[in-house]
């Protein structure tokens, strides 16, 4: 694979979105990717239905309850779950459920190195302790007129540009950047559990062979508090139906399509321009005279 094209894994047994990078790698061999398919839905289709078993692992749990608690005091743990019933528990990977379409590798990025199954401290330094990067590339663009259009250019698709308007920045731009969610992820909505976010941690170590992993469990609400609402996920249909997609079904063979694109990079682009405007007393805000 080169450096510029990353290695797609699609599951293809639940039908599939129109997604034109799939379309164009699989042009040239249509009749194949067809028959694929179709084994792939049959396979399914074989398979039992789906039975409700607690993803959470109790004994487990209990056992490094000590290591638990003093994650659980983390300000930016606290912070990223303001707003939802969540806790810090040991769960199986291979009774999780998969809204994730699809997984992107890049031969450019290093595998994580996975911990042996019961070293905890490693797995909880794997599945809550890493930060997300927010390395990026500036461009900067001035114009004759004195608009300015700046570009930042990343690796990663998460990598957001966040309003912190709580706090104390006296003399700077309440902005920062933030590379999405560090913490493997795991929701529960009417007694079905689902990867919330970790898929790719989740993939590396299924291979390796260790499935009993620290996480962070909310109890979803709302279909939403699932985090599966892009319209490139599984919808609720399918994720509800009798035999739903898991995230163990990404090391089966018959159920995972794989091809080539090329690699993409997240862009955040903002054009500052420049103006004179009325003052509006009910802003609250001085100016300066002119």
């Amino acid at each position: 694979m080169s450096s510029l094209n990353v290695d797609v894994h699609e599951l293809i047994a639940w039908g599939l979105d129109e997604y034109p990078y799939r379309n164009s790698a699989m042009g040239l061999r249509s009749k194949e990717f067809a028959k694929q398919v179709e084994r792939a839905q049959q396979r399914l289709a074989e398979r039992e239905g789906h039975t409700s078993c607690p993803a959470l692992l109790a004994e487990e749990k209990e056992s490094i309850d000590h290591l638990l608690a003093e994650c659980r005091q983390r300000s930016d743990l606290r912070a990223e779950y303001e707003g939802l019933d969540w806790t810090l528990g040991v769960v199986d990977l291979r009774r999780l459920l998969a809204f994730q379409r699809r997984l992107v590798f890049s031969a450019v990025q290093h595998a994580p190195h996975i911990p042996q199954q019961d070293d905890w401290p490693q797995l909880l330094s794997l599945t809550i302790g890493l930060q997300r990067s927010t390395e990026h590339h500036f461009v900067g663009n001035g114009s004759a007129t004195g608009d300015l259009d700046i570009s930042l250019h990343s690796s990663n698709p998460d990598l957001q540009l966040r309003l912190n308007l709580n706090e104390d920045r006296s003399g700077y731009l309440p902005l920062s950047l933030y590379g999405g969610s560090p913490f493997f992820e795991v929701a529960e909505l009417r007694g079905r559990w689902f990867l919330r976010d970790g898929y790719h941690r989740a993939y590396r170590l299924l291979q390796a062979g260790v499935h009993r992993i620290p996480a962070v469990v909310i109890y979803a609400r709302t279909f939403e508090e699932i985090g599966a609402t892009e319209q490139w996920f599984f919808c609720e249909e399918q994720l509800f139906s009798d035999r739903p997609p898991r995230v163990i079904d990404f090391l089966d063979a018959d159920l995972v399509l794989r091809y080539e694109r090329a690699a993409l990079r997240k862009v955040i682009r903002i054009r500052v321009e420049e103006s004179l405007e009325p003052f509006d007393e009910a802003d609250g805000v001085k100016g300066e005279e002119i």
